[in-house]
């Protein structure tokens, strides 16, 4: 017969154990650290359950995921990794898994239990499960858990934090640069290096949210990933405060052809929308003859997309946008869509660093100015 965990029991052994959290650097500590590191996200779940579940009961199979399982302790993991650690990676170590809402619906966590039996994707996958099994046979008493426990909340403490840093522009000194004209001045800098095509859709989605306000959702999807979701239709989508799909935004980064538009003005269509934008990088080269033709045609049946660079829709926007956007707001803004999709690092790197030379010459053109005087 199953073990029921008492959740409220488990909850006071959680923040028992967030008040006492300290990093443990025996193999085990330092396996749980690696775990807690590695590309797969519904292991680090999986762990910081099980641990929990075990202080909590010392009765339960630390291997166990479900109440079918047949072993004699077996639990309901997902209640516990549900109602217990969701909800205190969101409040007290923000990103620190994986930011998900259901982990234990991913099919690793929907097995049984944690087995060698298990399918796994590839290589990788099947080592963290492993060394998942290896680490966690290890912990036989509540005692144990509860140390391993802190620990891996010392470690959720540490990613947490690291995360908040490399999404934030901390340390950046902005006076002087308060203008919206900076804020054009840096997305002319921005664009000199398209990252793979992610910084054009990222000044895009946070030029829009400004522009839009908070009672929109401006929702842009990963680069080279488009249609991955049935709620996708552009590359960018904007949605109402009812969830109801208002406009959705085409990007290209690289030369397209009337194709390449034709294709995004079908999508468009297809979702009732009656207005688009197609938006181009600084650097792409199109047949503006056979493009503008073919969205006048679109336009004539009932379709209306506006294909513009990028340079030219910032400088539309920013026109209209209230005094609430700042260099500092708008930095801050790219780097929380940059986070939303999961942009490579050198992106993120990008963004800071293009601030940074953006200070450099307007410094430098300070200079030149003050001895013309």
């Amino acid at each position: 017969m199953a073990i029921t965990i008492d959740i409220e029991k488990a909850k006071k052994v959680a923040n028992d154990a967030i008040s006492k959290r300290k990093l443990v650097k025996d193999a085990i500590g330092k396996n749980i650290s690696y775990i807690l590191r590695a590309f797969h996200k519904t292991y680090r779940y999986v762990l910081v359950t099980e641990l929990l579940a075990k202080a909590t009961d010392e009765r339960i199979d630390i291997l166990s995921l479900q109440a079918q399982d047949e072993s004699e302790g077996a639990y309901d993991a997902r209640s516990v990794g549900h109602k217990v650690i969701v909800p205190i990676e969101r409040e007290e170590f923000p990103f620190s898994l994986g930011n998900s809402n259901e982990p234990f619906l991913n099919n690793p966590a929907r097995q049984p239990r944690l087995s060698l039996d298990n399918a796994v994707k590839g290589k990788n996958d099947r080592e963290i499960l492993k060394l998942c099994i290896d680490t966690l046979s290890q912990i036989k008493t509540s005692k144990d858990a509860f140390r391993y426990l802190c620990s891996a909340f010392s470690d959720m403490e540490t990613i947490s934090n690291e995360i908040q840093f490399k999404y934030s522009v901390e340390g950046i000194n902005f006076d002087g640069n308060n203008h919206v004209q900076s804020i054009l001045d840096y997305i002319y800098i921005l664009t000199d290096e398209p990252k793979e095509g992610e910084i054009c859709p990222l000044i895009i989605a946070s030029i829009e949210q400004f522009y839009l306000g908070e009672t929109y959702r401006v929702e842009p999807h990963k680069v080279n990933e488009s249609g991955a979701s049935p709620r996708e239709v552009g590359d960018i989508d904007i949605f109402d405060s009812k969830k109801k799909l208002v406009s959705s935004i085409e990007v290209k980064d690289k030369d397209f052809a009337k194709e390449d538009v034709g294709h995004a003005i079908r999508k468009f269509m297809d979702a009732k929308l009656e207005r688009s934008f197609f938006i181009y990088g600084k650097n792409v080269s199109w047949d503006k003859e056979s493009v503008y033709q073919l969205v006048s045609r679109f336009g004539r049946i009932g379709h209306f997309c506006c294909v513009i660079s990028v340079l030219n829709y910032s400088k539309m926007r920013l026109t209209h946008i209230s005094d609430n956007i700042t260099l500092k707001s708008f930095s801050e803004m790219m780097l929380r869509f940059a986070k939303q999709i999961k942009v490579h690092d050198e992106t993120i790197d990008w963004i800071k660093n293009a601030l940074i030379k953006m200070k450099l010459k307007t410094a430098v053109k300070n200079i030149q100015e003050g001895n013309k005087s």
